[in-house]
This record gives structure tokens, sequence and C-alpha cells, in this order.
């Protein structure tokens, strides 16, 4: 109990995040930065098991999973997706194929996703070019971001998880504008 306020304080909410996108788009930066450089949890980078925690500056606490990228660990992500509120799709503008199959088993489970446009990798596409040829609908945010920077992977994961942020922590209604509707790759 606070003394300030009598009342009793409650823990800032955690959210699990995945961290997906094609092999070579900046996953393993992604997590790093998000930590502020700090070392990930055991796994080989890229292959399994990295994990990490980010603390938003609403005190929002984000456990990242970064999915495999190997075909043989790919049984893992259903266990990975268990109770993640979302996830980010990293993409690189010049190997956009890469990620399809991320953005596909995202679509097949509902799992609500945006995409960051990982810049330091290249191409002089805007973010409409890349949501038509990523053919997202208009509701799933395509961001651009650079991997690399632990301030813009934060705003990322920032847009990713306060629509899932309990009311209490918002100053105005909230509502989920990561619907995953419509998109289909032959």
């Amino acid at each position: 109990m606070s003394a300030d306020s009598g009342v009793i304080g409650r823990a800032a909410p955690t959210v699990k995040v995945l961290v997906t996108g094609g092999a070579g788009v900046g996953k393993s930066c992604f997590l790093r930065a998000a930590q502020r450089g700090r070392a990930t949890l055991p796994g080989q980078p890229g292959v399994v098991g990295e994990v990490g925690y980010a603390t938003l500056s609403t005190g929002v606490t984000v456990v990242l999973h970064v999915t495999p990228e190997l075909r043989r660990w790919w049984w893992m992500w259903d266990h990975l997706a268990l109770g993640a509120t979302g996830a980010v799709v990293l993409v690189d503008t010049t190997r956009l194929p890469v990620s399809y199959p991320a953005m596909d088993y995202l679509d097949a489970r509902d799992l609500p996703y945006l995409v960051a446009i990982n810049r330091p990798l290249g191409g002089t596409h805007n973010r409409r070019e890349i949501r038509d040829a990523l053919q997202v609908s208009a509701q799933v945010p395509v961001l651009t971001c650079d991997a690399t920077e632990p301030a813009s992977v934060l705003a990322v994961l920032h847009r990713l998880a306060s629509p899932v942020v309990p009311p209490q922590h918002h100053a105005r209604p909230s509502h989920h504008p990561l619907r995953t509707e419509g998109r289909r790759l032959s």
C-alpha cells in the first residue's frame, strides 16, 4: 500500500510479443535493441530460444520471443504463440518474400501483428508500396524502424502493446487496430 495514496499498488501489465520475419531481416538486432544492448537469454541467434524483455515508458513489460527461422524448428511456433498478444513482422524491402511465411502463419491463427520495415537493410519504397506488395489490410500498421536503435524499436513495441494494455493504463478508451483481414498470397 502506498503511504501517499492509500491504494494497493498494481503490478504493471506484461504482454508477450513474437518477433518474426524471414532470415536476415534483423530479428536478433531488434531483440538486442529492445533490451538496450543487454544479452539475450539462451539460444543461438536466428535458430531457437531467443527471448528478451523490454520495459516501455508506460511501465508495460514486453516479453519478446524471436521465432526460429530454420524449418526444423518451425514446430516451436505454436508453443511460442501461446499467450502472445501480437507480433512484429520485420521486413527487408529488398527481399519481401522471405517474410510471407510469417505473415501467413499469423493470419491463419488470427494473431494481430504489425509490419516493421527495417530501413537499414535498404530499399527506397514507401510504406504504401510495401503494404500493397505484402497485401496486408489497411488495419495492419506498417511502420518503419531501425532494428539496431533502441528508441526506434521501443516505439514499434509501444504501438503494438498499447492496444492491449488494460484501460486503467490509458488516458482514453482504446480499441485494437491490429486486425489481419483479407490478405492471401499464392
